[in-house]
């Protein structure tokens, strides 16, 4: 294989049987958009039995597909000017309270814009294992917002890592849930598997299942409105991808503003119209990076931050008056 190319693997499915080429290739999201598609298919970067396709093809069933595409480069990440909310940096590292909306890191769909593009041109950031990552240890999705460490030098961030394999990390998330939970706490464990049909979801599963990863979460219910919206503190064991989102979506708590777990969908039992529209509306997830707990890579010495909640979930949480309840738990039916 050349260098400076990665090559992917796509075995057709029976029910993608008869699907233009094109038409698939952007269905299971490979490419962004048709005409980026296109655009690789007449590079001849798509092939069959060795052979480059025509995006009028028809694919049959049981055919594996082989996609060409190049790997960026960091001089491809272009800079972008975006004011970040810098917490914590020194020689080693660097902390930010990343705002919902923004990628941390370019991928297909968000090549541009990201956490990474506004930092690359202004800091010094560890290469990392991959050219578009640099400083990377960690990520929280696009629509989540809170702490966000990241790593200025290649010993700092081999040292992060291995702390988030040894479990040293201490991660606490708030969310606003839905529900409440039917215990007032617990720990969730689970197998976490990518949705068999929807590229971008993932399931929990009780029993291990080829490509799942083990995923250990714990919660508490801090605090409920009388709507049934409730403020929920996990934190997590491990750090799968969507895992909280995942873990109390499974045990019906479905956090606010989630389009993709049911955050947006499951609002019948909010008789509060104003409230109920308010969610609907809600642009981003609410689910928050609130603190973060770890030991420094070359001094060893515990950091410790927190942020609280962003300006654009405080209208909503005034609204649930939150601040006037104390710990309670009533469950509901």
């Amino acid at each position: 294989m050349k260098k400076n190319v990665q090559t992917k693997k796509i075995l057709i499915l029976k029910k993608f049987k008869g699907l233009r080429l094109d038409v698939f290739l952007t269905k299971i999201q490979m490419f962004p958009t048709r005409s980026q598609a296109l655009k690789h298919i007449a590079e001849k970067q798509v092939l069959l039995n060795n052979s480059p396709l025509k995006a009028s093809y028809c694919l049959n069933s049981g055919e594996l597909l082989t996609v060409i595409r190049p790997l960026k480069q960091e001089e491809d990440l272009k800079p972008y000017h975006f004011p970040l909310d810098i917490l914590f940096e020194d020689k080693q590292i660097l902390i930010v309270n990343k705002p919902a909306g923004l990628v941390v890191h370019p991928a297909p769909g968000h090549e541009e814009k990201t956490l990474v593009n506004i930092l690359f041109h202004q800091k010094k950031l560890s290469p990392g294992s991959q050219p578009l990552r640099p400083g990377i240890v960690h990520r929280l999705d696009k629509d989540v917002s809170g702490l966000l460490l990241l790593a200025k030098t290649k010993t700092s961030q081999d040292h992060l890592i291995q702390q988030f394999k040894n479990h040293q990390i201490q991660r606490e998330y708030w969310a606003i849930s839905l529900r409440p939970p039917s215990a007032m706490q617990g720990v969730i464990e689970s197998w976490i598997a990518r949705h068999p049909i929807h590229r971008k979801k993932f399931i929990s599963l009780q029993t291990f299942q080829k490509g799942s990863k083990k995923a250990i979460s714990s919660y508490k219910l801090f605090r409920q409105s009388d709507s049934g919206l409730s403020w929920i503190k996990c934190r997590l064991k491990t750090g799968r991808t969507h895992q909280i989102r995942v873990h109390l979506s499974s045990i019906s708590c479905p956090i606010a503003g989630d389009s993709l777990y049911g955050g947006k969908g499951k609002l019948s039992s909010i008789k509060d119209t104003a409230l109920k529209e308010e969610l609907k509306s809600l642009n981003r997830i609410a689910l928050h990076a609130q603190s973060l707990s770890f030991s420094h890579p070359t001094s060893n010495k515990q950091i410790a931050l927190t942020c609280g909640w962003p300006e654009n979930l405080k209208i909503l949480l005034k609204r649930l008056e939150f601040h006037k309840k104390s710990t309670e738990w009533r469950r509901i039916q």
